[in-house]
């Protein structure tokens, strides 16, 4: 029995050396990248419709054709038409039943955030749109479907037009 203990122990050892050090390779500590964005729990299915973003992009104009966020030699997009967004029917009544629910505390106002990051191309419109920061409530597809509606005045690098990625926060607030 005494034995068995032993060889047991000697086997664990032994596979826990293997898996987890391979002698000569230094260990590696977890590089931290960003993480993706989360869908808000209160999502509608027209929310759901609106993809999320990836956790990075890896734009660059020699292999997607779109200007690198951090790129200083490209001026920014700039807006020449906007549409307000509405205020969604879910959104108003998740107001309400919270206004039930807490009757005894004044519930006023609902506050939210959506942010839309998309690409505006090299002629101004925006193109692949995705939620960065997800509020929920029907909030995301109505900003979504508001800023597919914007027009702008392209990005531009050595006075000639080009695609770039940019991030548009849509407030909500209703009382």
């Amino acid at each position: 029995m005494r034995n068995t203990r032993w060889t047991l122990l000697a086997i664990l050892l032994a596979i826990s050396t293997a898996c987890f050090a391979q002698q000569g390779t230094p260990i590696k500590s977890p590089q931290s990248s960003p993480a993706a964005p989360i869908r808000d729990p209160h999502s509608s299915p027209a929310d759901l419709a609106v993809p999320m973003c990836p956790a990075s992009f890896n734009d660059s104009l020699a292999t997607d054709g779109i200007a690198d966020a951090k790129d200083k030699t490209v001026m920014q997009p700039k807006v020449i038409h906007s549409v307000n967004c509405e205020f969604s029917k879910e959104a108003r009544e998740a107001l309400e039943v919270a206004k039930k629910k807490k009757k005894k505390k004044q519930v006023e106002s609902f506050d939210g955030v959506s942010v839309v990051s998309f690409v505006v191309d090299d002629h101004g419109n925006p193109q692949n749109l995705c939620i960065s920061k997800s509020t929920g409530y029907g909030l995301d597809a109505n900003a979504a479907k508001a800023v597919q509606q914007n027009r702008f005045d392209p990005a531009t690098m050595n006075g000639k037009p080009v695609a770039k990625r940019i991030s548009i926060e849509v407030d909500f607030t209703l009382h």
